[in-house]
């Protein structure tokens, strides 16, 4: 009986390694994205005094992009799910039931994380839709309605940029 704890314990270990390793490989870009945007950003204040990137002989041009506030929110926000995720194993491991129960402060930080998530893929995709559709409707005039729903849509995206920032920076 001890061999087949010692398999089952194992096993779940395996499952955790793995786990984490997902976790791992999902969270490398967006902190790539994230450490290069705040680079960026921090290398603009620097070179903000007195024009300092015109004096080293570097066109404004070459410096890299920085990430809309669309992607950085998406960035951060599965940064914290991912983190989230860690404190839930974390305690699973430790033997705790942090996170298990429905009305539990992990869970629902969790659980909102998620919903912000899909909610800025939704956001993507219905901004994808109307950018595509602008390409067409240099053919096809519009109506009104149709007008306006787009621009809901367009300001629907900058107010959840604006609200997802807030709850990342505790705002």
């Amino acid at each position: 009986m001890a061999k087949s704890e010692d398999e089952s314990s194992i096993a779940a270990l395996r499952k955790t390694k793995d786990a984490l390793k997902q976790i791992l490989s999902a969270l490398v870009p967006f902190l790539r994205a994230l450490k290069e945007d705040n680079a960026s950003s921090q290398s603009d204040t620097a070179e903000s005094d007195v024009g300092a990137s015109k004096k080293r002989g570097k066109p404004d041009s070459d410096e890299s992009p920085k990430l809309d506030a669309h992607s950085r929110a998406e960035a951060q926000a599965a940064v914290a799910l991912a983190i989230g995720t860690l404190r839930y194993m974390g305690a699973r491991l430790r033997g705790l039931d942090e996170g298990r129960k429905k009305g539990d402060p992990l869970r629902v930080e969790l659980d909102n994380i998620r919903s912000k998530l899909m909610e800025l893929k939704k956001l993507e995709a219905a901004n994808q839709t109307i950018s595509e559709e602008k390409g067409s409707s240099e053919q096809n005039e519009d109506t009104n309605d149709n007008k306006q729903k787009k621009r809901r849509k367009i300001l629907d995206t900058i107010a959840s940029e604006r609200m997802i920032k807030s709850a990342l920076n505790g705002k």
